[in-house]
């Protein structure tokens, strides 16, 4: 009898043993399928939802208050205000798929072609998490309030250590986007976004009404004159996921030196790379890590400058494996 009780016992912590591991995975599979619904809400929200909001914007030091309109002209455009609070004052307006940046005394105004609007989100959270999938996993877990308003956290996480992680709270009523973090892979916070106050208007918001008499900057880097690349060193590694976007030659606004730019996304995130004649460029080799981190090496004669929101040790590797375009073909 003794042994039957044994025999039975084991086998129950058997089957328990088997349990686990599939109880954990299946509540994995449902936070994951919770996370992708919760994150397409808050894209929805951000495209069609009438609001208004204020806001802070922190980056280490610097904090700076905006605010928020957003509106729906119909079901094809959406229309976005942002007004900077402090400082130069700067206001970004997007109508559809044109973005206009504006600063005090016009000096710095331009036009960009972009359905979202640069600078204060990352771009990919206004579309369907399907597009990032491959690269990101996001996951629900809870909550908090946020705002005085109940608010789901999920946890958005690169699938590997070239890319930061995000933390959201989404509003539980209308799927609007109420808080975000940015971190290192290492959980270091780089920069974080709250709404301060925020309401629905089931209509345009009174400053998005009339547009008709503004005027438009001029477009900045348009498919007309784009000139191609020149110099034989290019960009050879990339992690995975992030296409080219832009590769052009142009006189860089600030410094004015002669300059071969790329653009590359992986949806989420977006990395920049300049690279100029060595004798031209002043700056030493340098590697910074913050919420838009920077690299600057020398390469086969060359400056090579990369920057982008992604960790300083992924920018360094981009930078190091940049090839001369004769190395580049042989190897293919």
């Amino acid at each position: 009898m003794t042994k039957y009780v044994a025999a039975i016992a084991l086998w129950f912590a058997a089957v328990a043993s088997f349990a686990v591991p599939a109880q954990t995975d299946e509540r994995a599979e449902i936070a994951a399928n919770l996370g992708q619904q919760w994150f397409n809400r808050m894209a929805d929200a951000l495209r069609h939802l009438d609001f208004e909001a204020t806001l802070v914007q922190a980056q280490g030091q610097r904090v700076q208050p905006l605010v928020w309109f957003h509106g729906s002209y119909d079901h094809d455009t959406d229309l976005e205000l942002l007004i900077y609070l402090n400082g130069a004052d700067m206001r970004v307006l997007r109508i559809g798929e044109q973005s206009y940046y504006y600063s005090a005394g016009g000096a710095h105004a331009y036009t960009l072609q972009s359905n979202v609007t640069f600078g204060l989100i990352p771009p990919a959270f206004y579309n369907s998490f399907s597009n990032i999938s491959q690269h990101y996993q996001v996951i629900a877990s809870g909550g908090m309030r946020v705002t005085g308003r109940n608010a789901q956290y999920l946890r958005l996480i690169s699938r590997d250590n070239h890319r930061y992680h995000y933390d959201l709270w989404v509003d539980r009523e209308t799927g609007m986007l109420l808080k975000m973090q940015m971190m290192t892979p290492q959980g270091e916070v780089l920069e974080q976004l709250q709404l301060t106050s925020f309401s629905v208007t089931n209509e345009l918001p009174e400053p998005l009404i009339d547009l008709g008499q503004f005027q438009q900057p001029p477009r900045m880097y348009g498919n007309d004159d784009s000139t191609p690349v020149k110099f034989a060193l290019q960009p050879d590694w990339l992690p995975d996921g992030f296409k080219q976007r832009i590769a052009s030659h142009r006189e860089v606004h600030d410094t004015r030196l002669p300059t071969d730019y790329y653009l590359f996304s992986d949806g989420l995130t977006e990395i920049s790379v300049y690279i100029t004649e060595s004798q031209l460029q002043n700056l030493p080799s340098l590697a910074l890590q913050g919420p838009d981190s920077m690299v600057n090496l020398r390469v086969n004669g060359f400056a090579v400058t990369v920057v982008g929101k992604v960790p300083a040790e992924t920018l360094h590797m981009i930078a190091e494996r940049t090839a001369l375009k004769s190395t580049m073909e042989s190897e293919e």
